[in-house]
């Protein structure tokens, strides 16, 4: 993907600023003296890059700062070439989660418990049906549900990421049942546990449940080269 060139960031940055419509391709030319192949394929960088939506009767929007779906693009290719770094990733992610812990469940409503409970229950339900199906929608929400409340966009979208490369990962599919469940009894603890604002025994819980993934982790690393 092309650089986004930093005349039309500054441009469209500048207008987010100050609330103002961005003009049309054409016009976006002539206020930066290039052509309008130049702007609309600069502007498909940009909205690739969650910078603006661009949508038919409406025209360019810009968006709020995410950094989610630039991060999901680059490591999305980062990971074909170097699959190890998707485990660098979800160490980074082990340290936020731990390192924002208190931080964030102290912000957790009684509702944010209540939705922690009720994807324990939908993933059980996956879990102990015929075939079995691995419940990894659920354990993204679940997980992101305990950081919504920070106040720090760059860690949210951090985290954001790790789990969107979680759910595009092989590795999850070959879950057994047995594991599976024995996950999901930990986070209907680390639920639990919250729900009671007991913050230091769910920090305890969550540590013993990566604990147990990064070791079955380990073990399915080793037995494919045995």
């Amino acid at each position: 993907m092309k650089e986004l060139k930093v005349e039309l960031l500054n441009y469209l940055a500048e207008a987010r600023c100050r609330n103002a419509a961005i003009p049309t391709i054409p016009e976006l030319s002539e206020a930066l003296g290039v052509s309008t192949a130049i702007v609309r394929e600069q502007l498909e960088v940009a909205r690739r890059m969650g910078i603006v939506e661009i949508k038919p009767g409406v025209g360019i929007q810009g968006r709020d700062f995410n950094l989610t779906q630039s991060l999901v693009m680059a490591m999305r290719y980062g990971v074909a070439v170097q699959p190890q770094l998707f485990e660098e990733y979800a160490d980074v992610r082990r340290h936020l989660e731990m390192g924002y812990w208190y931080e964030a469940v102290t912000q957790l409503t009684q509702a944010d418990t209540a939705d922690l409970l009720d994807q324990v229950a939908q993933a059980f339900q996956k879990i102990n049906q015929k075939p079995v199906l691995v419940p990894s929608e659920e354990h993204r929400i679940f997980h992101l549900t305990i950081f919504r409340h920070l106040k720090n966009p760059i860690v949210s979208s951090l985290l954001e990421t790790y789990w969107d490369l979680y759910r595009d990962s092989s590795w999850i599919y070959s879950m057994d049942q047995g594991y599976l469940q024995e996950v999901w009894r930990q986070h209907e603890k680390i639920a639990k546990a919250l729900e009671a604002r007991e913050f230091e025994a769910g920090y305890n819980l969550m540590v013993a449940h990566m604990d147990l993934v990064q070791q079955v982790k380990k073990t399915e690393r080793s037995q494919r080269f045995e």
